[in-house]
Order: structure tokens, then C-alpha cells, then sequence
């Protein structure tokens, strides 16, 4: 059975625009729902020294961003970011960098005119495309 991640056009529009407005860096944040409902975006500072090939999002927003998620009796679904010139694809740093084995991984790419989004499952460096619904 194929896994998939529930994610509205709405929530992808504003995952899209967020890569869009912050090009040519990338863009990151988080997505807040229950089980692999996406229910809120929340949009984080990239603060990896190097924003324009990496990200990271910024320890004290990830720190409220949680604080907020529990106190609205969600969890963390998802961890978006997106590829301005490359491919929707966990790089290998994406990939030893998936520190959340429960969440999806989203992936937006600019790289040609009609943005692509795909999601994943990172675990263990193993990656595993999810359908997007």
C-alpha cells in the first residue's frame, strides 16, 4: 500500500509561494496537522549559513513552532523546503539530514516555469516517494 500525504491545493499554493518569494535561496517551514493530514503551513527563516544550496530552519522558531503545534493538539506532519534550480529530490545532505523518520518530507522545485511539488519518506537515507492527495 502506497503512502500518501493529504495536502490541499490551498497549502500547496502558499508552500509555493513561499519558494517563490524567498528565491534564489531556499525556502523551509514545517506543516502542522494529524497523521498525514496537513492542516497549517508554518513558514520558517532559513539560517543555514549557505542559503542558496541548504537549509535549516532557525532552533528558536522550530522550538515555537512545537510549543504551538501542542498547544493546538497537533503534530508535526511534514518538513518542507524547496530546490530554486534542482530537481524535487532529497539530495544526499537532505537525506543525512532527516532527523524526523515519522515526518514527510515536501519538495518544491523552480527549476523550470511550472513549479513541481513532490513528497517523501526519508528514513535511514532510504528514501520513498508518497502519493500526494
Amino acid at each position: 500500500m502506497t503512502e500518501r500525504l493529504a495536502l490541499s491545493m490551498e497549502l500547496r499554493d502558499e508552500i509555493l509561494a513561499h519558494a517563490q518569494a524567498d528565491a534564489p535561496k531556499e525556502a523551509c517551514g514545517l506543516i502542522a496537522g494529524t497523521g498525514s493530514d496537513a492542516r497549517r503551513v508554518i513558514r520558517c527563516a532559513n539560517a543555514h549559513p549557505a542559503p542558496v544550496t541548504r537549509y535549516a530552519i532557525d532552533p528558536r522558531e522550530q522550538l515555537r513552532a512545537f510549543r504551538d503545534m501542542d498547544a493546538k493538539g497537533e503534530e508535526l506532519v511534514a518538513i518542507y523546503h524547496s530546490h530554486p534550480i534542482t530537481q524535487p529530490y532529497p539530495s544526499p545532505t537532505d537525506r543525512a539530514e532527516a532527523h524526523y523518520p515519522d515526518a514527510f518530507y515536501v519538495l518544491v522545485s523552480l527549476r523550470d516555469t511550472h513549479p513541481e511539488i513532490r513528497a517523501y519518506r526519508v528514513r535511514d537515507g532510504w528514501v520513498s516517494e508518497v502519493d500526494l492527495a
